[in-house]
């Protein structure tokens, strides 16, 4: 969840510096989010208890959760659950991309 809030925060830096027009790489996942989920996203780092959610969340399964379990762990929180559906919905796929992405740092 750690990695889910540090994007969702990546993405708000990346908007800010956007009218400086520098392009600073982004990996595959954050910019997934940010084409995707920006509103999601938003919603949940300005909600405290969507932000509890997603902390419960990653001290119950780790950084190593999969989509699957966000989902689930995620069903009590509207904000939340909004945000883990996006990006089952249009990033799922880049799960095994980042799980590879994380182990080669």
């Amino acid at each position: 969840m750690k990695q889910i809030l540090a994007i969702a925060f990546l993405i708000l830096c990346i908007t800010a510096k956007k009218h400086h027009k520098q392009e600073e790489p982004t990996d595959p996942m954050a910019q997934c989010v940010q084409d995707n989920c920006m509103n999601e996203a938003f919603g949940c780092v300005f909600d405290d208890q969507c932000t509890e959610t997603l902390k419960n969340c990653d001290e119950q399964h780790g950084d190593s959760t999969s989509i699957d379990k966000l989902i689930e762990c995620t069903a009590n929180n509207e904000l939340a659950s909004a945000f883990a559906t996006c990006m089952q919905t249009h990033c799922a796929s880049l799960s095994q991309v980042m799980k590879l992405f994380n182990r080669r740092k």
